[in-house]
């Protein structure tokens, strides 16, 4: 007889989890998903805030390569500013239908500002040429977009901060 309560009691004791273990356990597994959400968001607007920068780098190479192209012009893109942003509108066939087929410095720069303003979110532009033709001109290409990265929710990304890059060369 007091075999059988031993091995009744031993029982007893390796019977299994208990409720509290299994909810314990399931708590630890529901903070480690919410952290790998919480992880796939910031890994999504780190993407995006990338994307933007690298389009930011092509975009001021390219007018830089515009102005190296056509030196004779640079009074054109020297009249790029954020105020000559306000009014761009982005075509339904892309940016590169805008302007006429011919590739003059006017149509260039509206080209480009059409492209700075549907690449970037909230995109503008700015660019500073001095100098001269003897000593020769030095550029500035500053872009400024939103960016949603500092962000802490969806509703602060609406708002979003300013997001610079700039660009200083020789021509």
């Amino acid at each position: 007889m007091h075999l059988t309560r031993r091995n009744h009691s031993r029982r007893r004791a390796q019977s299994g989890f208990s409720l509290i273990e299994v909810l314990i356990a399931l708590l630890v597994l529901a903070l480690g998903l919410l952290g790998l959400a919480f992880l796939q968001v910031l890994n999504v607007r780190y993407t995006n805030s990338a994307e933007h920068r690298t389009m930011a780098t092509n975009l001021a190479s390219e007018v830089i390569d515009m102005m190296r192209s056509n030196p004779r012009h640079l009074v054109v893109y020297n009249r790029l500013d954020k105020a000559s942003f306000a009014n761009v509108v982005v075509p339904a066939a892309g940016c590169s239908k805008t302007g006429d087929a011919e590739a003059t410095a006017q149509n260039n720069v509206a080209r480009w500002r059409c492209d700075v303003v549907s690449q970037l979110p909230g995109g503008v532009g700015n660019v500073l040429v001095v100098g001269d033709a003897v000593n020769g001109y030095t550029a500035t290409v500053d872009l400024e977009w939103t960016d949603d990265v500092g962000a802490k929710d969806d509703s602060d990304a609406v708002r979003g901060k300013t997001a610079t890059f700039r660009v200083v060369t020789t021509l």
